[in-house]
Order: structure tokens, then C-alpha cells, then sequence
């Protein structure tokens, strides 16, 4: 059974990434997966606490299963985070994982689970812990008649 979803990843923080830059800083930027999907947040130069304070929207998420297996079990959502150079590629700084909040259709949008709070994800570089992340994801289920 398919459901169409849109995922908000409200992206407000970071905080203790590590210096990536010979100046003692770092020009990072977060780098949201979803499914099939990606997104990324503006990168903010030589901080080690950027604040982004930035929505990604991801429309028209398809995912296939029971309603209540989405609401109970949602997927995993990826958030990376990178030092922006000025030559070559961004560098990996650390990766954490997010589980969304997930409102269906039928559900109003209100307290106490919406909107949802701002939580601390922390960030590994391999078992090393590189910093926290402060942000807020939900799924919202598109009614059927609103699809495109």
C-alpha cells in the first residue's frame, strides 16, 4: 500500500564539531537523506557552532506499507555533516541518525506531539563522538485527494 508523505527536517544546530581548517575552524554544513532523497543546509563559514536555523521540506515521499507500520516504525532518517573547502570536495566531519515524528492524515496537527520539540542527536566520526546536532524532523502524511 503506497503513502505519500512530506518530511520536515527543521535543522536549527550544531554544536563542538571539530576543526577541520587550519584556521582552528570549520565551514560546515549538514547534508539531510531521507529514502531516496537529499537536501543540504547552507554552509556557514569558520564556525564550530553554526547555526543554521533552516527548514528542508521533502515532498511527495512515497513509502510502501500499512499505515500504522509508518506511524510506529518510520524510516531512518541520515544527517551527515561536512566541512565546505574552497578546493575540492567537502570532508566528512560525522553522521547521526534521526527517527521522525510522523503524523497521519486523520490526526490533528497539535500538542503535545506537534510540533515537534528541538531534540540533541549526537554525531559520530567512526566511535568517536564529533559534536551534537540540534534539530526536529516529522512526517506528515498527505490525504489522498491533496497528491499531485
Amino acid at each position: 500500500e503506497k503513502q505519500v508523505f512530506q518530511l520536515r527536517a527543521h535543522m536549527y544546530q550544531a554544536r563542538s564539531l571539530f576543526a577541520a581548517d587550519s584556521s582552528g575552524l570549520s565551514d560546515p554544513f549538514a547534508r539531510v537523506f531521507f529514502i531516496s532523497q537529499s537536501q543540504c543546509t547552507e554552509v556557514l563559514n569558520e564556525t564550530l557552532c553554526p547555526t543554521w536555523d533552516q527548514l528542508l521540506v521533502f515532498d511527495n515521499v512515497e513509502l510502501y506499507g500499512e499505515a500504522h507500520e509508518m506511524r510506529d516504525d518510520p524510516p531512518i532518517i541520515v544527517i551527515e555533516i561536512y566541512d565546505q573547502d574552497t578546493v575540492g570536495k567537502a570532508d566528512f566531519m560525522g553522521r547521526t541518525f534521526a527517527k521522525p515524528v510522523v503524523k497521519m492524515s486523520d490526526e490533528q496537527y497539535c500538542p503535545p506531539r506537534f510540533p515537534p520539540q528541538l531534540e540533541y542527536y549526537q554525531i559520530y566520526r567512526g566511535n568517536a563522538t564529533a559534536g551534537d546536532l540540534l534539530a526536529a524532523f516529522e512526517l506528515l502524511q498527505v490525504p489522498a485527494g491533496q497528491r499531485d
